[in-house]
């Protein structure tokens, strides 16, 4: 008794001296304290003074004043502070503790604004993981240690993700998104790169090719033989002063002299109909036989013509998508082309550079990273048929913007589940704060971050939902191994032991007795559907072939779904989920419900084979099991 007494005594007075030895070699920041601003601030050191003093109006009770004259106890912020930014980049930023006091200083049009978020989070430990959910510690001190000196430069210089917190102004800010195509920061904010005229598949309007089918058909791509409106033939001089002309017109509209950086997309539709005339084929041969040759020399010559127009803060966007993927050779894209590499058909079971399934792309990266000055992505991080299934990318994440980044990369877009108001039933939030930390850096704590971002989102039992997506990752692809992002939902991850699938199941059910709040509840029931969904699919758990209750399980499976708000199961399936055929929902796979058709061959095939097996599970099950594996 008397050794549990001294015990708990000495961690009483180390518990107390805990602010004393933190405050020994740290400034100590409270109410008392000023935010220093010039005599006459800019609107970016007012808006960078203003949320300061507001979140820390949150965290004492009490904002500090915000003042042109302080002899200590302040944070100075812009042309105020002693931070020495000289020799940082553009849009980065340096925090440094000098003589008792916090200094906060940035570059270029958003620096200073996003190094004040970068203050909120590493010493009030602010975090903004979703649009609706912003973790912030209430407290009467601050500390700040005074060997403080952080130095942040941009990884890319054009950082996007859509999903759904993504699109909220505060959530990037604080995440660091700063592409405009799907989000509007003022000028304050430190503003956006803007796409004018359009973000993507721009080259049929540009060209104009739907106008002039009857009366130009040589305007047109000469695809298999025939003049296709999906493409423009881009070697046709009249094409070329056509589009040219059209992002001219776009530029008197919306140009923005001030902006550091405007993009005008000229890209190729979204199809494989390249043209294959004598004179684009004999461009392309000329420059090792590929189609990206005579898309590089379109944009090339049109870039020419912006610049001599005096567009100086104007870059030309151009794909490297499909058939245009491979760089050409003997051609190399302007200094204000950017060229958007697009990973759509690489396997995101593995990292970009795995030998075995993404050597082609990553040889394309390298090719293009060897010849571009600006080049960019776009990737893609979701199933796009069947996004209410589980799609294990998470593994792969941070590795791949590392490959990017490591590449010379300049502009990231990572596409994901961009209709949550129509389809949020996995890990979307979750997903994009793991992306949008990573092209923030790519060589941040992401286990750390992700671990955070559950506890916060799904409550206490957050820390099972962690271990399930590990799990997940660990068996992500099909029998081979590999996963895209058009995948069948059984064929996302490899089948599970019973035993594991059983472990899912009571992490599952643990997290949710943990749940503190409707909302936290909510969260994990919505995820959920996910797993339910690829058991559904894969014949596990609840949804065995064996079990005679199987097809009362998806139906409840289903109305789970629609009472989540769901009304569409993947990207365009351009049906209406709640009018689908009763039998298509209790027998066949979730993956028919997209398209709602009972008179799909292969739906009807696969839903007499499970009536079979409902009737007759122990003779049946085994047949039907084995069949939905193959189709999958």
């Amino acid at each position: 008794m008397k050794k549990t007494i001294s015990l708990l005594l000495v961690c009483l007075l180390l518990l107390g001296c805990v602010p004393l030895a933190a405050a020994s070699g740290c400034i100590v920041i409270d109410k008392t304290w000023h935010i220093l601003v010039p005599e006459t601030p800019t609107a970016a050191e007012t808006f960078a003074a203003e949320k300061l003093a507001g979140v820390f109006g949150e965290v004492f009770g009490e904002a500090p004043a915000i003042v042109s004259q302080a002899e200590k106890n302040y944070i100075a912020l812009g042309a105020a502070s002693e931070a020495d930014v000289s020799g940082v980049a553009d849009n980065g930023y340096r925090i440094r503790a000098i003589g008792g006091n916090v200094h906060i200083a940035g570059t270029a049009q958003r620096g200073l604004q996003i190094a004040a978020y970068r203050f909120l989070e590493e010493f009030c430990h602010r975090k903004v993981y979703t649009s609706t959910i912003t973790v912030l510690p209430k407290s009467d001190t601050v500390f700040v240690p005074t060997n403080t000196d952080i130095v942040y430069e941009p990884f890319f210089e054009s950082t996007d993700t859509d999903w759904k917190s993504p699109l909220d102004t505060e959530y990037s800010m604080a995440n660091g998104l700063t592409n405009g195509a799907r989000r509007t920061l003022s000028a304050e904010m430190g503003g956006t790169v803007d796409y004018l005229g359009g973000f993507c598949h721009t080259m049929g309007t540009l060209c104009e090719t739907e106008k002039y089918k009857d009366t130009h058909p040589e305007y047109l791509a000469l695809h298999d033989g025939e003049r296709t409106t999906e493409q423009p033939c881009l070697t046709n001089p009249d094409v070329l002063r056509i589009c040219t002309n059209n992002v001219l017109k776009i530029l008197e509209e919306q140009h923005d002299p001030d902006a550091p950086l405007q993009i005008v997309s000229v890209t190729q539709n979204d199809n494989f109909a390249n043209c294959q005339c004598e004179n684009c084929k004999s461009f392309e041969a000329a420059h090792g036989g590929k189609p990206s040759a005579s898309v590089v020399n379109f944009v090339n010559r049109i870039a020419d013509v912006v610049k001599e127009k005096g567009y100086d803060n104007v870059a030309i966007d151009t794909f490297a998508y499909y058939y245009s993927q491979p760089a050409p050779e003997g051609i190399v894209p302007r200094d204000n082309v950017i060229i958007r590499l697009c990973s759509i058909l690489c396997c995101f079971a593995h990292p970009l550079d795995h030998k075995a399934c993404n050597a082609e792309f990553y040889k394309d990266l390298t090719d293009w990273a060897k010849i571009c000055d600006r080049l960019y992505i776009w990737d893609y991080a979701t199933d796009y048929l069947h996004t209410c299934t589980v799609f294990p990318n998470f593994h792969v994440i941070q590795k791949n913007m590392q490959i990017f980044y490591e590449n010379n990369v300049k502009g990231m877009y990572v596409e994901g589940n961009y209709y949550m108001d129509r389809c949020d039933t996995e890990f979307g939030e979750l997903r994009a704060y793991m992306i949008s930390k990573c092209l923030q850096n790519p060589y941040c704590d992401l286990e750390k971050e992700a671990a955070g971002f559950c506890n916060a989102y799904y409550g206490p039992g957050g820390k099972y939902v962690h271990r399930i997506v590990k799990i997940f990752s660990k068996h992500a692809g099909s029998f081979d191994g590999h996963m895209c992002i058009y995948y069948g939902s059984a064929a996302c991850m490899r089948p599970f032991p019973a035993v594991t699938a059983r472990l899912v199941d009571a992490l599952w059910k643990k997290a949710a007795c943990a749940a503190e709040t409707d909302e936290q509840l909510n969260n994990l029931k919505r995820s959920e559907l996910s797993w339910r969904w690829w058991k559904a699919s894969a014949g596990k758990c609840e949804f065995s072939f064996f079990n005679p209750l199987r097809p009362k399980e998806k139906e409840k499976l289903y109305q789970d779904i629609l009472d989540s708000g769901a009304v569409d199961f993947g990207e365009y399936s351009g049906n209406d989920v709640r009018a689908i055929d009763r039998d298509v929902i209790r027998y066949a796979v979730p993956d028919f419900w997209r398209s709602g058709n009972e008179t799909n061959p292969e739906c009807q095939e696969q839903m007499k084979i499970e009536k079979m097996a409902a009737a007759f599970p122990p003779l049946f099950g085994i047949v039907a099991y084995f069949y939905t594996m193959i189709h999958a």
